[in-house]
């Protein structure tokens, strides 16, 4: 996964926003429609030890978003083609 998520034209890549992340469906068997950059695995560390109870607070009742979505606030890195998606994924003929 690590190559298509680097180097395959297919994926949404979008700066990383935990709420945002968090309110992203996802697969977990397949290769995904969006990908999360952030600077560095010391801040993937530190939005990891935030409180995370005023976080759900917030989400509650808010509707998920689509795995293949690019909102209006995201901050695109690169807009995918989808194309692997588009095929049926890993269960394209």
């Amino acid at each position: 996964e690590s190559v298509f998520s680097l180097e395959d034209p297919s994926p949404n890549r979008l700066g990383f926003e935990l709420e945002r992340v968090m309110r992203t469906l996802y697969r977990i068997d397949d290769f995904q429609q969006v990908y999360f950059v952030i600077d560095s695995l010391e801040a993937l560390k530190d939005e990891t030890l935030k409180d995370f109870g005023p976080i759900y607070d917030r989400l509650e009742g808010k509707d998920d978003i689509a795995i293949e979505a690019i909102l209006p606030t995201d901050t695109v890195f690169t807009r995918g083609t989808q194309a692997y998606a588009a095929k049926g994924g890993r269960f394209a003929a």
